[in-house]
């Protein structure tokens, strides 16, 4: 009876560590289950997916970002962005236009979220950074609209990038003018005869030249103005204008096809600065 007895609690003991093991094994599994969902795809194979607090763990550290540009001239841009690192978006708009977007090292570390579609280039860049710049060039037949060539992303209060970043010139040109006549009724004289006259006032320029060689009348505009002059195309045209209060950029449209100009905007306070003024040659005939 003893040796029964002992068999039978000896049983109730092995079923409840088998008990206890089945329990524990079930928590692992419950465990599990919670980190890796199986789910059965269209081919009935299962797949593993990453828990949603894993997934959404990713999304903010990579954020979520589209950049699109629209194929026709003037380009537009649709931009739609969730915490994610401004770098990314400029680094996309850079390669779509094919020019260099700089951030200051504060704009650098900054996060966005932004939804905007159909706006041009200007008012989306007012969109992604308080203080934005954009260098241009202007002029030619063939280009009707300033070109960009660089796009600079600075916060509030930042010292402004250097002027000579990308606008950077090869030469530039020296005048030396002299006079023959004598006494100062000479000179009176030739300032009332003068067939060249050249006057920048308020962000305004006025010409007035009568047969006077294009590069003398761009060399003194660039003095005026206050930049460089870079003669790439030693030209021998002589130029009739009269024109006043013009904007520096339609000036040099009206003195040449052949003038560009470079020049700054500060889309912030919508201020126009001068770079350089530069005189190319004409593009070959195409046969």
């Amino acid at each position: 009876m003893e040796r029964d007895g002992f068999l039978n609690k000896l049983r109730v003991l092995k079923v409840s560590c088998l008990a206890l093991v089945l329990h524990i094994a079930a928590g692992s599994i419950v465990a599990a289950q919670q980190k890796v969902t199986p789910e059965v795809n269209k081919s009935g194979a299962a797949e593993l997916k990453t828990a949603p607090s894993q997934v959404a763990k990713q999304a903010r550290a990579k954020g979520t970002w589209s950049v699109r540009m629209s194929k026709s001239a003037p380009h537009t841009f649709t931009v739609k962005a969730k915490d994610a690192m401004l770098g990314e978006i400029t680094g996309e708009i850079a390669r779509l236009l094919k020019i260099p977007v700089s951030l200051s090292p504060l704009m650098a570390k900054q996060r966005v979220t932004l939804d905007f579609s159909a706006m041009n280039l200007e008012a989306s860049l007012r969109l992604l950074a308080p203080q934005p710049y954009v260098d241009y060039v202007a002029g030619g037949e063939d280009s009707p609209e300033p070109k960009a060539l660089a796009v600079y992303l600075h916060a509030l209060n930042e010292r402004p990038p250097s002027t000579t970043d990308t606008v950077k010139g090869s030469s530039e040109v020296m005048l030396i003018e002299g006079n023959t006549e004598e006494g100062t009724d000479g000179e009176e004289k030739k300032k009332e005869e003068d067939p060249l006259k050249i006057t920048y006032a308020g962000r305004q320029l006025s010409v007035r030249a009568h047969q006077q060689p294009l590069t003398i009348v761009l060399f003194k505009v660039a003095s005026e103005v206050g930049v460089p002059f870079e003669m790439r195309y030693d030209s021998t045209e002589l130029i009739d204008v009269d024109f006043s209060n013009y904007s520096i950029e339609q000036a040099v449209r009206r003195l040449s096809p052949y003038v560009r100009l470079y020049y700054r905007s500060d889309l912030q306070t919508f201020e126009i600065q001068p770079l350089r003024i530069a005189l190319v040659a004409p593009a070959p005939v195409r046969t």
